[in-house]
């Protein structure tokens, strides 16, 4: 990013890709058109890509005779009342159509759908209504009725559904009411007599039946296939693509492991038009080959079928739960089909490699494992980011740190670290926010602040040259400009870190002027303080007012903490850390210090007073991490089913 100007660099941080943020700068109308609705959207770096995207639609779309209106469609984009594709584009057309004319805010509010939510009741409740109001129809014509009679009075009546969601509920209250629906007959032609070039290209479409002759086939997974070249084998997966001709087919099929490519010929490949689609599961019979190198195929082997059969089915609507147009909601609605594909399903696996490679790490260095409560009734990082829910009758919250419970463990098993899920309630919608999110921390005793920073440095190295080893042709397929961080890593404290936002003119935006000490370096002004410094950051020190209650203080300066955050570019802070306090006194001084009962962390207190040491121990945002490693830009790409606010299904 070093040589993207300021302006570049702004509309990279609200979701714009590297392309079009660098061509938007090209032209400076149109540059000062985004930068404008970017403020009046009052967003800022990270913030969700579709509003980033949704901006950037109003600062091309909108013709420069209704151009007085930006303002007012930028606050509603903000502030999330303005999100689906269908409102944007509704809320532009109303606009078009005002040109300079002075708009009435209930008017637009009502054309464009502002704020509106349709659920999946309403969705139901609409689709049963428009049936019984075509009752007559149905009970005639059956499934013949014509599609558009239905669908059209629901898209007036579900104006701002997702029209996806629409087509699946009447689906399947038609199917409830007609039963399943079944192949029209072909309608019968004159009598004639066949052309003989007609029957000569007549589709076979009876299903295959296996030759009893063929040597028998050996079951394996293709991630096997190195050892069975030449060999009659049969494998079972998905089929991720098809392309069928009328004397051959190809299947890319896909098992978990990998990926093959399936060349059916002949009467083999006559019934695949028939029977099989895109994720029918199926299992296909065959010699496995070795191709050329020239010839280009997924997973290098080659599988020429000799016998194939379904598993199951795919419906034809496969196609039609998501494509190209599809906005972030829908292809999160949709993210079970999503998984099916071939990048995230890579997403996935690295996922799956990365944590084993955090475990061997600490396995390798004789950490214990230990599995810590998450249901609580203590707090850890502030009271404001609790989910709170009740516990037969008691309070408790969803944790937000397994650390107390670790530092328990220390004195029996000593090094110790955990991998689970923390919640945070926090409203942010940012690139990397999330309200569950796997949780990496580790404590450690008798060690010092040095030690500690050391031990984060080659915690996050080593576990990147692990997954270099194991998987790194996987890596590079998502992020091919990957490198592993060198150490070691610059330091940096937080009065340093004051110092450069003031040279560099990175503001504080809750007040417009330069950070002072004391103030909290929030994220945008930290993401954009670590890419312009571009490699990793152990940032230090940071004062006792903006850290939690347990940091140690540091012994030259009482005013600052033994803490450090790990800065990575693009991504901002992915580990923090700290020395604990481990003196009696001081930490009753700081429950009393924060306001703090100290009776309900007895169990935490008693750690101080039998046989206590210098300790110290950190978390690691995992979902940050692998964005990072991954190269994406946005955290819940990264997640299986991602959790933030508006989003709690599927």
């Amino acid at each position: 990013m070093g040589d993207l100007s300021d302006d570049a660099k702004l509309f990279l941080s609200i979701g714009l890709d590297e392309k079009r943020a660098k061509d938007t700068t090209k032209n400076k109308e149109l540059t000062e058109v985004l930068k404008g609705l970017i403020h009046d959207a009052g967003v800022q770096g990270g913030c969700d890509k579709g509003v980033g995207n949704a901006l950037y639609t109003v600062a091309t779309s909108l013709p420069a005779d209704a151009a007085a209106h930006r303002p007012m469609i930028a606050k509603y984009i903000g502030s999330g009342q303005v999100h689906s594709s269908l409102q944007l584009k509704a809320a532009l057309q109303f606009l078009t159509k005002k040109k300079g004319d002075k708009v009435d805010a209930s008017e637009f509010e009502r054309e464009s759908g502002v704020g509106i939510v349709v659920s999946p009741e309403q969705i139901k409740d609409a689709v049963a209504s428009v049936l019984q109001s075509k009752k007559a129809d149905l009970a005639a014509k059956g499934w013949g009725i014509p599609i558009g009679d239905l669908l059209n009075p629901l898209r007036e009546a579900l104006r701002w559904a997702d029209p996806a969601s629409v087509k699946t509920e009447l689906d399947r209250q038609l199917e409830a009411s007609l039963g399943p629906k079944v192949a029209a007959a072909p309608k019968k032609a004159e009598e004639k007599k066949p052309d003989k070039k007609e029957e000569k290209h007549e589709v076979d479409t009876a299903l295959p039946v296996e030759d009893a002759a063929l040597p028998k086939s050996v079951p394996i997974k293709i991630y096997q296939c190195e050892s069975f070249e030449n060999k009659r084998v049969t494998f079972s997966g998905w089929v991720h693509h098809l392309r069928a001709q009328k004397k051959i087919a190809f299947i890319e099929l896909r098992d978990g492991t990998g990926f093959l490519q399936c060349v059916l010929a002949g009467k083999v490949a006559s019934p695949v038009e028939a029977h099989l689609k895109r994720e029918s599961s199926v299992r296909v019979t065959g010699t496995l080959t070795l191709p050329p190198p020239e010839k280009h195929v997924p997973g290098r082997f080659e599988l020429q079928v000799d016998f194939w059969q379904v598993v199951g089915p795919s419906d034809a609507d496969f196609e039609e739960k998501i494509n190209t147009e599809s906005d972030v909601d829908q292809l999160f609605d949709q993210r079970h089909i999503v998984l099916r594909g071939t990048h995230a399903s890579t997403l996935m696996k690295l996922r799956s490699i990365t944590l084993k490679c955090f475990r061997d790490h600490f396995f390798a260095r004789h950490y214990f494992e230990v599995t810590p409560p998450t249901l609580v009734q203590t707090q850890c990082e502030g009271g404001s980011t609790l989910f709170g829910l009740d516990y037969f009758g008691e309070q408790a919250y969803l944790t937000q740190s397994s650390q107390l419970y670790l530092e328990t463990m220390v004195p029996s098993l000593g090094d110790v670290f955990c991998i689970a899920q923390s919640y945070r309630a926090e409203k942010s919608r940012t690139r990397r926010h999330l309200s569950e999110y796997t949780h990496l921390e580790a404590e450690r005793p008798f060690i010092t602040f040095e030690d500690l920073l050391n031990t984060i440095e080659e915690l996050v190295v080593d576990t990147c040259e692990r997954i270099e080893k194991e998987a790194g042709d996987l890596l590079r397929s998502v992020n091919p400009n990957f490198k592993v961080p060198k150490r070691p890593f610059k330091r940096l404290s937080y009065t340093e870190a004051i110092d450069f936002c003031r040279e560099h003119k990175i503001l504080n935006p809750k007040t417009e002027a330069d950070f002072v000490f004391g103030e909290d370096i929030s994220e945008a002004p930290e993401r954009a303080m670590t890419d312009m410094i571009g490699e990793p950051i152990l940032m230090t020190k940071f004062p006792v007012e903006i850290k939690s209650f347990y940091m140690q203080r540091d012994a030259k300066d009482p005013r600052l903490t033994e803490s450090v955050d790990l800065l990575i570019p693009t991504v901002g802070e992915i580990v923090g850390g700290s020395m604990r306090i481990w003196d009696h006194a001081e930490l009753m001084a700081a429950y009393k210090r924060e306001g703090l009962d100290p009776s309900p962390y007895y169990w935490f207190t008693d750690q101080r007073k039998y046989g206590s040491v210098p300790h110290g121990g950190y978390g690691m945002g995992l979902d940050r991490f692998l964005t990072w490693l991954c190269g994406e830009d946005h955290i819940r790409n990264v997640c299986l089913y991602p959790r933030y606010k508006g989003r709690c299904e599927p």
